[in-house]
């Protein structure tokens, strides 16, 4: 199925990604010039900037290059894995230049270098003929390859990037955009693969249905998977005799044609590059997964990148349509599909794949942002309801470094969001996990999203913001902590240690052990407080006792998983709303401020 969808990728009306079989489109990020006769001129570097955001909030954004130009380039005739292997007319550096000494950088350059005086003598071209004066003179002088070798130096070249030519004649163009020289390669390439498919098996198509000859090995690699080789990885490969059978060797065993094989890989690499003409975004990498999504008919996904990073605008509009039903009839007609994958050395490993009609896919996705929606406790958040939480800081939450999240929590929650599916209860034990082990730090606003959520998805009834009239014990004693907590805070201030450091773990999971604990300290804190600040005593002592009368029924000896989630919200919920009222208290003060300073003006 992933694969038929693919090819029909390839072959959807004005996307073109089969139209030009010798060749495809990778970056290139140096062209080496030359002169009249094929003298060294120098090397152009042809790559830009990308900002990666900042990670933490204020931090600045950090400035990287990118990949390269574009430019296309001929498909290799052979396999790359050979020894000696190298493409036609740009290639990696070791494979085009004399930089490094290893035996199979050699062995290459010896082949790059023979296959453009093949070219040369082939086509007459003067180009060529140019080129390949340059590379007789790399060979025979020392120190012009030195010298090209601290040009690259300087650009800080990578030995995996590529580079090519350019003849100074044709006035800084590369040579690959000469047609004449384009031409004369699909002639050669389409030689080489007929003599491919004459000498291979012949078989079914899987996909196509139609029979043809079967290649031994699909010639496409896809480039970009986190985890696989800077090479690329393979959707299909045998390299072992037990998974062949019936006299077939290698992918001839898939039952794939030629042209599917062809297909599937240019459509996967068009959704990595984001080269789709009529999907503008069809790529997202969140840490070690690669998102790739696109529709049956040409539409705007652009609204998937609010997954990654959500924005404020954007967000109100997703939620604005749920509600609204303005999807159009040909949204209706349309499909729409996510791929998840994740490499393995040479391999890509599918970690999820959905199909769904896209209206269902941008309703579900407005549901998710909708589920997510929390107060803000933190000081500048003012309590007020957020949901703009990317899907990277959502894994994050579950643990305590990027680095250590179970590498399955990424997919569910991507389904979750566009499937519109339950949570795993793991997700839930591995937030609570870390409230436990952070104390009163570790109440984030997103690892509190992430709870409330997977909450809603168990049909758990939270609401985003303070609910004063939840009556159910979890959710009190949550609240009843966030109190004994503010009651700590006006007695004795900062403590290295606060009541929530001190008892979360315990009073979250077996409130009964507890409880009457830290109602006595409680009473203590607010005896000083009656000395010191009476007014603030009485406040905090009236509060206390609300709270105290909202626990009609005592708590199990034992919080369920779920129960724990709801103390959770109910001690954040109630932070939240205290943060709350500072602020409205600020802003109150600050508008009689303003009012008798305009009344002296007047």
């Amino acid at each position: 199925m992933i694969l038929q969808r693919l090819y029909e990728l390839a072959i959807r009306p004005g996307e073109g990604l089969l139209d030009e079989a010798a060749f495809e489109d990778m970056p290139v990020p140096f062209i080496v010039q030359l002169g009249d006769d094929g003298q060294y001129l120098g090397v152009e570097e042809r790559r830009g900037e990308i900002l990666l955001a900042a990670r933490k909030k204020g931090g600045e954004p950090k400035r990287v290059p990118d990949k390269g130009k574009p430019l296309s380039v001929p498909r290799p005739h052979n396999s790359p894995n050979n020894p000696g292997a190298a493409r036609f007319f740009a290639d990696t550096l070791p494979r085009v230049l004399p930089i490094t000494d290893d035996e199979k950088s050699r062995r290459s350059r010896e082949t790059f270098w023979k296959q453009i005086g093949q070219a040369a003598e082939t086509t007459g071209d003067k180009a060529l003929a140019a080129l390949l004066a340059f590379g007789r003179q790399i060979a025979e002088d020392g120190g012009l390859a030195a010298r090209i070798k601290a040009d690259l130096e300087s650009l800080k070249a990578g030995a995996g990037e590529r580079c090519s030519f350019a003849w100074a004649p044709d006035r800084n163009k590369v040579i690959l955009e000469r047609e004449a020289i384009r031409e004369w390669y699909r002639r050669f390439y389409g030689g080489v693969m007929s003599q491919k498919e004459e000498a291979g098996p012949t078989g079914l198509c899987q996909i196509t249905g139609t029979v043809g000859p079967m290649p031994r090995t699909h010639p496409i690699r896809i480039s970009g998977v986190p985890g696989g080789l800077p090479t690329g990885v393979s959707f299909v490969s045998y390299d072992k005799a037990a998974f062949e059978s019936y006299g077939l060797e290698g992918t001839a065993n898939a039952g794939i044609g030629y042209r599917a094989a062809d297909g599937y890989g240019r459509a996967v690499n068009a959704l990595i590059g984001n080269k789709l003409k009529g999907n503008p975004r069809t790529s997202l990498r969140i840490g070690g997964v690669l998102f790739l999504f696109w529709t049956r008919e040409p539409a705007d996904t652009t609204d998937m990148m609010a997954l990654d990073a959500p924005e404020p605008a954007q967000v109100e509009r997703l939620l604005r349509s749920a509600t609204a039903g303005s999807e159009s009839r040909a949204a209706d007609a349309n499909d729409f599909y996510l791929l998840c994958l994740s490499g393995n050395a040479a391999r890509a490993v599918v970690r999820d794949y959905i199909e769904l009609p896209l209206p269902v896919a941008k309703a579900n996705l407005s549901r998710w942002f909708d589920d997510l929606m929390i107060a803000d406790a933190r000081w500048d958040g003012a309590g007020k309801p957020t949901c703009l939480f990317p899907l990277w800081q959502l894994v994050v939450s579950t643990a305590m470094e990027a680095d250590r999240v179970d590498p399955n929590a990424t997919r569910r929650l991507a389904r979750a969001a566009l499937k519109g599916d339950s949570i795993p209860d793991s997700v839930l034990a591995a937030c609570l996990g870390r409230l436990r082990v952070e104390g009163g730090d570790g109440f984030r606003p997103a690892r509190m999203a992430l709870i409330k959520l997977t909450l809603l998805r168990r049909d758990v009834p939270v609401t985003a913001t303070l609910n004063e009239e939840e009556t159910h014990p979890a959710y009190i004693c949550g609240r009843l902590l966030s109190v004994f907590e503010q009651i700590q805070y006006a007695a004795l201030g900062d403590v290295n240690s606060s009541v929530t450091d001190k008892y979360f773990g315990t009073f979250s999971v077996a409130p009964a052990m507890v409880l009457g604990r830290l109602f006595a300290n409680s009473q203590n804190h607010l005896r000083r407080l009656r000395g010191e600040k009476p007014g603030q005593a009485v406040v905090l002592d009236k509060l206390l006792a609300e709270m105290s009368q909202k626990l009609a029924v005592p708590p199990d000896r034992q919080l369920s998983l779920r129960d724990q989630g709801r103390f959770a919200l109910g001690y954040y919920h109630q932070k939240a709303k205290r943060f709350e009222e500072i602020a409205e208290r600020k802003a109150a003060k600050a508008e009689a401020k303003s009012d008798k300073s305009d009344t002296q003006n007047s």
